[in-house]
């Protein structure tokens, strides 16, 4: 009776959000993994020795699940939250999805909420949330309180940046840090608040000692790995839709009134690093995605 196949006796491709990330990740527990390009005249002999074409992000994967098919690879689409939002935005988007999701053996949703709107447009998805390669770590709370928030320049309005800013001015003893892919000039110039710092780009492991609380007030939103990130580092999360751990708040109102309380809690998030412990920690986020490759195989 032939031996089982475990996923590292496969070849995986990666393409899309995060490819980077999860190809780091893989390779450095022994997977065997390549990174494939974004672009749309995709090459057969890139997939050559492939097994597996995993896209996490379907308007950047489309091409590759096409040619992995017709060269009888198996595809998996990992929606995180952006592509879900593109797919439904105009006729054209939900033909392009319909007509190239038939190239994907098995889809997987970041979150509960990608999985409804997916089931909406008559794709069935497993639900899978982010893993992330680092391990918990307590940071001691900082003396005065600290907000995160992110956004990418020109999608402000989808990162509810306007609605921070109203909230900022009513707690001005609070900082906020902004990060992200954006010109921290522009915003400085634009937002002379003294309790208002445009960072931009960096790494995150530099300012989580200035860091509380992360507040999302987004339009939309997948699963973002910041929010468990947060988790591992002890830090409480704000956020405008239910996910697990977070404080649910839905008006400016309830995120001043949350942050208050916070001003007054010196403990880290005690229950968010268990959470991160307990769902988040990359070894369970691929001990559940190597299942759903395995089965694959078994069709």
């Amino acid at each position: 009776m032939p031996t089982q196949k475990t996923l590292k006796d496969l070849k995986i491709s990666l393409i899309g959000v995060n490819a980077e990330y999860i190809n780091q990740a893989l390779e450095k527990r022994g997977y065997n993994t390549n990174l494939l390009p974004t672009t749309h005249f995709p090459k057969k002999k890139q997939i050559k020795d492939s097994d597996i074409i995993l896209g996490a992000h379907f308007q950047s994967a489309w091409p590759w699940f096409v040619i992995g098919k017709l060269c009888r690879k198996k595809t998996i689409c990992h929606w995180v939250g952006s592509d879900s939002v593109l797919s439904v935005q105009n006729w054209k988007r939900k033909l392009q999805t319909k007509i190239f999701s038939i190239f994907v053996d098995s889809h997987i949703s970041v979150s509960t909420r990608i999985k409804e709107e997916l089931d909406k447009i008559g794709i069935e998805s497993t639900i899978l949330f982010h893993g992330s390669d680092i391990e918990a770590e307590e940071i001691s709370m900082p003396e005065k309180l600290g907000v995160l928030v992110y956004f990418i320049a020109g999608r402000e309005k989808l990162y509810g940046v306007g609605r921070v800013i109203e909230i900022s001015k009513e707690v001005q003893d609070v900082d906020f840090y902004f990060v992200g892919q954006f010109d921290s000039t522009d915003y400085k110039e634009k937002y002379n608040q003294s309790n208002l710092h445009f960072l931009g780009y960096i790494h995150i492991s530099e300012i989580w000692s200035k860091i509380s609380v992360i507040v999302r007030m987004t339009e939309h939103d997948g699963f973002p790995k910041m929010i468990v990130e947060a988790y591992s580092k002890g830090r409480y999360v704000i956020h405008n839709y239910p996910l697990p751990g977070v404080i649910l708040c839905n008006t400016n109102k309830e995120v001043v009134s949350e942050l208050k309380k916070l001003q007054t809690t010196k403990t880290t998030n005690k229950k968010g690093i268990e959470l991160f412990n307990e769902q988040f920690r990359y070894d369970i986020f691929l001990e559940k995605y190597e299942e759903i490759c395995l089965s694959l195989f078994k069709k």
